[in-house]
């Protein structure tokens, strides 16, 4: 199958810029190689958290910037903090982790003369943010019942007593109502979720013949993520209010009452003043307060990237070009030589003669060399009979 996040751009001039980059993330390709005679890099180039391989004889550019730096992940969670505490499950929820950071690409560039020092980033990206903690939910207190009668009506389900008793002629009760409840404890705040780590600094090396002014290249760590918001703990339950007492009243050629003990009839006050009766039940008491969360986790950041940029020997460069490149600069110099650009095609033959020399493709160096030879023949002839003629 064939892995379609790879490309390999060859050409004997290749330029990459914005546009080019933009192309090349809208196709998913996150792996660039190219093999050229001369790359020009024009403004930022960048395609996050790739890799961005380039042979060729001549770097330049106009501001070059090369970024393969990691970008940030989004995160796994679309509200800022999770859902508060519920009437089943007071308690806030944990927040979730951010999720960790990418690690930056990398660069590696192998070439004969830099004319533009470009500037190369591979950074990791920081940390994702990890989610606050939810909120814990204050309890409902119930209601307490009113009071309750009895079948006889001397009392109630909370208890009660009969005020007073005359014959068969009349009688007065009262049942009490329920003692109020007690308030719950109020629901913990969630704790936040983990923080990512940084991602790593990613690798870059730069290798080239001649002496080039210093190369700015970054291949710093991703910070890590920040923690959210720790959850707060709720109120707890309001002390609940006692339940109502009730009256009950018969009395001989009168109508039989019974109502609870905030109405308004003149019996009611008159029971109330003479017995010294509360219209409710003692209340109950307050819940605790719920606890804040007080977790601040925190992550690490990435972990450095490694930047080599040197000049070498020719040896060494030339470890990096091997046969294939080698058969593309005989064609480049002889597309230069079609083209009349006689100067640029001796050029680019000659380099590739001094590859041949410090090692470059030992299997196929006769060939090679032979086929470079044979143009360079066709070159200089001609300009010394340029120059007889000048002459």
């Amino acid at each position: 199958m064939t892995d379609t996040s790879r490309l390999r751009i060859v050409g004997r001039r290749v330029e990459l810029d914005a546009e080019l980059a933009q192309s090349l993330i809208a196709r998913g390709i996150t792996q660039l190689a190219v093999d050229s005679d001369q790359v020009r890099v024009c403004g930022e180039f960048t395609l996050p958290g790739g890799s961005v391989h380039i042979r060729c004889r001549e770097l330049d550019g106009v501001e070059p910037v090369i970024d393969v730096s990691a970008c940030t992940p989004p995160p796994p969670w679309s509200e800022a903090k999770a859902p508060n505490g519920t009437p089943r499950e007071l308690d806030g929820q944990a927040g979730q982790d951010g999720v960790t950071g990418m690690h930056g690409g990398s660069i590696h560039i192998a070439c004969q003369r830099i004319a533009s020092p470009p500037r190369l980033l591979a950074c990791g990206s920081p940390g994702g943010d990890s989610q606050g903690g939810g909120n814990g939910l204050k309890p409902t207190t119930p209601s307490a019942n009113e009071g309750k009668f009895n079948k006889d009506k001397t009392g109630g389900t909370y208890g009660g007593k009969v005020l007073k008793k005359f014959g068969l002629s009349y009688f007065l009760s009262v049942a009490y109502g329920q003692k109020g409840h007690d308030g719950g404890k109020g629901g913990d705040g969630g704790p936040p979720g983990m923080p990512g780590r940084g991602g790593d600094g990613g690798r870059i090396e730069v290798t080239f013949g001649e002496t080039s002014p210093a190369i700015d290249a970054r291949v710093e760590p991703g910070m890590p993520g920040v923690s959210g918001a720790a959850g707060k703990g709720a109120g707890g339950g309001a002390a609940g209010p006692g339940g109502l007492h009730r009256l009950y009243r018969y009395e001989w050629l009168k109508k039989t009452f019974e109502v609870p003990m905030n109405s308004r009839r003149a019996e009611v006050a008159e029971a109330r003043k003479a017995y010294k009766l509360s219209q409710r039940a003692a209340a109950g008491r307050a819940g605790a307060k719920g606890k804040d969360s007080t977790v601040q986790p925190k992550a690490k950041a990435g972990a450095s990237g490694t930047a080599r940029c040197q000049s070498t020997t020719p040896v060494d460069l030339a470890a990096n070009f091997d046969a294939d490149y080698l058969r593309k600069v005989t064609a480049w110099a002889e597309q230069a030589l079609e083209c009349t650009e006689t100067e640029s095609a001796t050029t680019i033959a000659r380099w590739a003669l001094t590859l041949l020399d410090a090692g470059a493709a030992a299997d196929e160096a006769t060939t090679l060399r032979q086929a470079l030879e044979q143009l360079l023949s066709r070159i200089e002839p001609s300009a010394l009979e340029a120059e007889v003629l000048t002459s």
